[in-house]
């Protein structure tokens, strides 16, 4: 599976880089388990994966970024995006592309 979202480069924190989250053990090892817990039940699996993408992704500094405009203006507010945050812009194709791909994996 596959969902890019953006980071902050972990080892240089020069640049912003791409990253899958289901290259995050523990989320995948959840998301999994949330499935054959919940299988048929596509409402539950959606709460389970909710829950758990907050636990991993959200209000942590090191799954944050800085948004700002370009160019650069004295008044433009810049904004903190965490990698919930990103995920949740398109919330029903991720949840439906991950419910697909548990479907037709079995």
């Amino acid at each position: 599976m596959k969902w890019i979202v953006f980071i902050d480069d972990y080892y240089t924190h020069k640049s912003i880089s791409n990253y899958n989250i289901f290259d995050h053990y523990r989320f995948k090892e959840d998301c999994d388990k949330a499935y054959k817990e919940c299988k048929g039940n596509k409402e539950e699996f959606e709460k389970r994966v909710k829950r758990d993408l907050a636990y991993y992704f959200w209000s942590k500094c090191e799954w944050e970024i800085v948004i700002s405009g370009w160019p650069p203006r004295k008044d433009f507010k810049e904004k903190k995006v965490s990698v919930y945050d990103q995920v949740l812009l398109n919330w029903d194709v991720f949840i439906d592309y991950l419910w697909r791909e548990y479907a037709t994996s079995k």
